[in-house]
Formats: C-alpha cells, sequence, structure tokens
C-alpha cells in the first residue's frame, strides 16, 4: 500500500470534503484509534467529536503537503491547513505529524498544530472537541 497517498487521500476526504459523512471514519481509522495532539490526547470517541465540531465551524479547508516521509506503515507528513471559517474568518495552521496505520486504516497519530493566522481562539483547532 501506498501509506502516503493513503494519508493525503484520507485527510482531504475527512478534513477538506464537505460531503464527508461522520459514519465514513470507520473506513479511514481504527476503533482504537488514538491522537496526541498539542500535549492532549484523543481516543476514538473524542476524534469523532473533533471531526465533527470541525465541521460545525469550518465552511471550506485546503490542506498542502510540504513533506511526506514514509517508513513501513508509518508517514510523517508537514502540512499546511488553510481554511475559512463559517464566521468568514480565515486561519491558517502549520500541522507536523506521524501518522501509523494497521491494516491500511490510520491507528495513532503523533500531531503538533502551530496557528500561523487566526484568532487566537483557534490555538485548539488540532483539538477542538
Amino acid at each position: 500500500m501506498d501509506y502516503p497517498q493513503r494519508l493525503q487521500a484520507c485527510l482531504h476526504r475527512v478534513i477538506c470534503d464537505p460531503a464527508f459523512p461522520p459514519a465514513e471514519l470507520d473506513h479511514w481509522f481504527t476503533p482504537d484509534y488514538v491522537q496526541h495532539v498539542d500535549d492532549k490526547v484523543l481516543d476514538y470517541a473524542a476524534f469523532r467529536r473533533h471531526i465533527l465540531a470541525l465541521r460545525e465551524d469550518l465552511a471550506e479547508c485546503q490542506i498542502t503537503f510540504l513533506a511526506l516521509i514514509a517508513q513501513g506503515e508509518r508517514v510523517h507528513s508537514t502540512h499546511l491547513v488553510r481554511a475559512r471559517r463559517r464566521n468568514g474568518q480565515t486561519l491558517v495552521c502549520k500541522v507536523s505529524g506521524l501518522f501509523t496505520f494497521r491494516a491500511g486504516r490510520l491507528c495513532h497519530t503523533d500531531e503538533l498544530t502551530c496557528l500561523l493566522q487566526g484568532d487566537a481562539r483557534d490555538r485548539d483547532i488540532g483539538s477542538r472537541h
């Protein structure tokens, strides 16, 4: 499996596609998925709430991958997220993450999210739920 390509497809579908149905999360993530982000830990239930919170707040989102490095089922990504909130405000984040797959689905993420542009309240955008 081409894990860098799988990661790109996952993030574009889950984060950027306005037609994404939350029921499809099980296609991309294992039931025991855990995300460590900005000194917080999200289990699968909290991660689902995080995705729903993003969908409620963001009107549109684009991800630009700056670097992808793969080693087996692990992919390190550095990417920029540009988003427009439903209230019209914009935000830009730089994300550095190590993503681990199991049987083609993400099972673990270790991520740092840095708000580059936007309201200070958006500093929790990587873990908001």
